[in-house]
């Protein structure tokens, strides 16, 4: 045999060897992985692996921690993906897993929230980043809430209230510039994608409506990259649906314009009888929105009762639009409040109500919409200033 004939024939079982090894790691099976930990202060605890899908997370595996701390999962796993290692419900961390074959986590702490660490795995280490900050800044605004109990039945509690408020605000804003400067020089990374989504207690740090190209410039960065990733094409199945859904209140905003002339509605008052809103055309109209149950709305309806009160010679009517959802408790208020002279209606459709979608009011209330003689829209808005000045300048 020749040496040629015997390089080729070495090399061909060598190729075969590596096809055969490297499917058996990385082919139809996926990528073969292993977790190694250790939190020797959950020792003999049980700890368990998923898998976040869309809308749930998937039970891979459970182990139970050694008496060193020690613990380890092996399993295959087909694509990039969120992983969930929990130890209950207070002590959990999340794994982001592309190529990674081997990752090791470990805490010396009996609270993982608190500090924990990851090697092996750059996506992992970047969200541990981020997780830990946010979890300082929720440990102060713990520590606000407890000022705030504390300090309850305090005769200055007023003025304690506004400085914890204060701070409470300096917090959020500070946690939103955090996470903004992150996606700014991460979003290439699958932990965008987490970090975009994250709430600072009940709220979203980032939201479609203000925060709009954050959530495009993450869907730029990742579509080269990961382009059939599940939790990527739902991302941009969210884009997809608010672009669209902000399209259409391009549209209204842009018929319901100052200088536009308001669509007509009509609703019931307490007697059941319906009124329509251009049965008051030929005086000014002050289109607003409340609700009983609301607040805000109630300490407002005093406010605007007395400006129309100082309103020059032509004072405007109101067609109040209650967002109710019962008669009793609307009737109450009217009552309570002195509105009997107001055009008062509703739909008893609470915040599903079809004028607020028909003249796309904010959730916050209260709002109110001027309108001239003709209807035509003159001011939108909740600032009182403002709709006092509109009301001046119409009766000029």
């Amino acid at each position: 045999m020749t040496v040629l004939r015997k390089i080729i024939i070495n090399n061909y079982f060598l190729f075969i060897f590596i096809i055969i090894t490297g499917c058996s790691q990385n082919g139809s099976r996926g990528i073969k992985t292993t977790i190694n930990g250790s939190f020797p202060a959950f020792k003999s605890k049980s700890i368990s692996l998923s898998e976040f899908d869309i809308n749930n997370a998937i039970p891979l595996d459970t182990a139970k921690i050694a008496e060193d701390g020690s613990f380890k999962f092996r399993f295959m796993r087909q694509v990039p993906g969120f992983y969930l290692i929990k130890i209950d419900n207070k002590n959990y961390l999340t794994l982001i897993l592309d190529k990674e074959k081997s990752v090791d986590i470990s805490s010396d702490v009996p609270n993982l929230r608190k500090n924990y660490k990851v090697t092996g795995s750059a996506d992992s280490e970047l969200y541990h980043d981020f997780e830990m900050f946010l979890e300082a800044n929720r440990g102060k605004v713990d520590s606000l809430s407890r000022a705030y109990n504390d300090n309850q039945r305090s005769a200055t509690f007023r003025s304690i209230k506004l400085d914890l408020d204060k701070r409470y605000q300096e917090i959020f804003k500070h946690q939103r510039e955090y996470t903004m400067h992150f996606l700014e020089n991460h979003c290439g990374s699958l932990a965008s994608l987490l970090v975009i989504n994250r709430r600072f207690g009940e709220r979203k740090i980032l939201t479609e409506e203000n925060d709009f190209e954050y959530f495009t410039m993450i869907d730029s960065c990742l579509s080269l990259k990961y382009p059939d990733n599940k939790h990527l094409v739902e991302h941009k199945k969210k884009i997809a649906v608010f672009s669209e859904s902000r399209k259409l209140n391009e549209m209204v905003e842009k018929r319901l314009a100052t200088g536009n002339k308001v669509p007509d509605i009509g609703l019931q008052n307490p007697s059941g009888k319906t009124v329509q809103l251009y049965s008051l055309q030929g005086q000014p109209v002050i289109l607003y929105f409340w609700a009983s149950w609301d607040q805000e709305s109630r300490k407002s309806n005093k406010i605007l009762k007395d400006l129309i009160e100082k309103a020059g010679k032509v004072k405007p009517a109101v067609y109040a639009i209650g967002l109710e959802s019962y008669k009793e408790p609307w009737e109450d208020a009217i009552r309570a409040d002195g509105l009997q002279k107001w055009t008062n209606v509703t739909d008893y459709l609470n915040i599903y109500s079809s004028a607020k979608t028909l003249f796309n009011i904010p959730d916050k209330l209260p709002y109110f919409i001027l309108l001239d003689k003709e209807l035509i829209i003159s001011y939108k808005g909740n600032n009182f200033d403002d709709l006092a000045i509109e009301i001046n300048r119409q009766n000029q």
